[in-house]
């Protein structure tokens, strides 16, 4: 994944997957307000290299992420009974909602 923060939440996002997670390489962390910054095609050359050349930590950091977010969506896993839960409540709700 590549990242290239423009607004809002996505510097802090951009900087986790980078920094924190190791799960990206980025194309542009630097977050400017105005309009008139332009990132060079070079910048973009050289982000698009990184992320085709990414190296065998990040792409075991991805593995690793991949298997755990499988597991938990299996029936059984946290996030499937979590998913569940948030379905069964949504449908609950609506037909509340149409009885009134």
């Amino acid at each position: 994944m590549a990242t290239w923060p423009l607004f809002a939440d996505q510097q802090l996002n951009a900087f986790q997957l980078v920094k924190d997670l190791g799960f990206a390489v980025e194309i542009k962390m630097d977050y400017h307000k105005d309009n008139d910054y332009i990132v060079s095609a070079k910048e973009i050359e050289i982000g698009l290299n990184n992320l085709v050349n990414m190296d065998n930590k990040m792409r075991k950091n991805i593995e690793e992420m991949k298997r755990i977010s499988r597991k938990v969506m299996i029936e059984g896993g946290s996030s499937h009974s979590s998913l569940g839960k948030f379905i069964e409540d949504v449908i609950n709700n609506i037909s509340c909602k149409q009885e009134i």
